[in-house]
């Protein structure tokens, strides 16, 4: 099947570029196309069989581009799911559940306030490997080196847990925004905390009459 489209595409490729090359030819007056109305008529006058070769190629090349074209639009380019062999059968997980897993998991560092996790696996193109994309932000004043490998290993260990692929994955990873803390919730959190743990260790209160 690769071969027949490999074929199919050397051929369209030879013919729009042999259509390019005249047409080229033809702006700059290098043809005259008064001979390619001869060349017409001469495959007119010489049977249908000509005439019929010719409307089939012509059919080829206006069809395979059209449905090349579409499919290109409405076939999906990645994979939905990754399968995974087992001995009692086939097993396959949600890229979208992997997605999931993994955001959850870096949402947890506390230096990050906010994670997204894109999976992309080409369908067309067996061996070549996953790419988890991760993009995030952070808090104002974290160190971004640390927190960058701290998202890496987290990210490589969950993936590694959840699905092994043939090639290692290639792991994106983009800061794409840094955020200032909000200092009233911040200070509404830490008296707060101050305020359970002075309850906690006051003691015991008697009634004074």
């Amino acid at each position: 099947m690769k071969i027949i489209s490999m074929l199919m595409k050397t051929v369209n490729w030879i013919a729009s570029v042999s259509l390019g090359v005249f047409a080229l030819m033809w702006l700059l007056d290098r043809v005259d196309l008064g001979w390619v109305g001869q060349v017409a008529a001469q495959v007119n006058d010489s049977g249908v069989s000509s005439r019929i070769i010719g409307v089939i190629l012509a059919a080829y090349l206006v069809m395979f581009n059209f449905l090349y074209a579409f499919g290109r639009i409405f076939t999906r380019r990645y994979i939905s799911h990754i399968k995974l062999g087992i001995e009692s059968g086939n097993f396959s997980i949600a890229i979208s559940a992997i997605e999931n897993s993994l955001k959850r998991a870096l949402k947890k560092l506390p230096d990050i306030n906010d994670a997204h996790v894109r999976i992309y696996k080409e369908r067309s193109k067996v061996d070549k490997p996953v790419r988890v994309y991760t993009t995030y932000s952070a808090w104002d004043g974290t160190n971004i080196k640390e927190v960058t490998d701290k998202i890496q290993s987290v990210v490589r260990m969950r993936f590694q847990e959840i699905v092994e692929t043939k090639e290692p994955p290639v792991f994106e990873i983009v800061l794409y925004n840094i955020v200032e803390k909000d200092r009233k919730k911040v200070d509404a959190k830490r008296s707060e905390k101050e305020l359970a743990e002075k309850k906690m260790f006051y003691g015991p209160e008697y009634p004074i009459d």
